[in-house]
């Protein structure tokens, strides 16, 4: 039954980011201008399958708890991968790796020990989707050592990373207390404001990035 459900197209793309990171960290050993743009290019193939994934089983009508719970944990484990070749092989700070890393490490510890027994899967909640995007966009500046997109992403990157780990551990907390958990309510101005910010971030980030590398 399991292996059905992994075998299912949205599953298979989710999981897809776990077999395409290290493919991305050969050719960010490589080191080259051209293994690069490469490198840079499977990550934002990388970053179409985790939109496409949930789309895909909206769409396929193949939401499950294990669709679910897959999405962020691929996410987890191909940030993880990345990280660590950054780490090694450019200039990402040991002290954002150990956030990271660290952060992942303890929901998926606490996640682990606090849902076992209960048929209840625990989904990425909104600012922890958006901490994965801002933590990917400096994981491709820093394959493309686009120092100007780095610094625009690495605080947002830190705000949303807290953020995140806070509705977690209420999440968690309710769990422990046998409480329902928390639940998200989304306003009309919240989303326009992020969704306003962040494509007026996307256009200075391309713009400039156009500007170092195309121009």
């Amino acid at each position: 039954m399991i292996i059905r459900e992994l075998m299912q197209i949205p599953n298979l793309l989710s999981l897809s980011r776990i077999f395409i990171a290290p493919v991305i960290g050969y050719y960010i050993w490589l080191d080259s201008p051209q293994a690069s743009a490469i490198a840079a290019i499977l990550m934002f193939v990388a970053g179409i399958t985790d939109g496409l994934d949930g789309y895909m089983a909206r769409r396929l009508g193949q939401v499950s708890n294990l669709g679910i719970a897959l999405d962020p944990i691929c996410d987890k484990i191909m940030a993880a991968i990345l990280v660590i070749f950054v780490l090694l092989f450019r200039d990402f700070p040991f002290w954002l790796v150990a956030i990271i890393l660290g952060r992942d490490l303890a929901i998926m510890i606490l996640g682990t020990f606090l849902l076992r027994g209960r048929d209840i899967s625990l989904p990425s909640n909104l600012s922890g989707k958006y901490a994965f995007g801002c933590i990917a966009t400096l994981l491709f500046c820093s394959i493309l050592r686009y120092d100007f997109g780095f610094q625009m992403y690495i605080y947002p990157t830190l705000i949303l990373l807290f953020t995140s780990t806070i509705g977690y551990a209420r999440v968690f907390l309710a769990f422990r207390r046998d409480l329902p958990p928390p639940q998200f309510h989304d306003k009309p101005l919240y989303a326009n404001i992020r969704l306003y910010g962040s494509l007026l971030y996307v256009a200075i980030f391309t713009v400039e990035l156009v500007r170092e590398f195309i121009l």
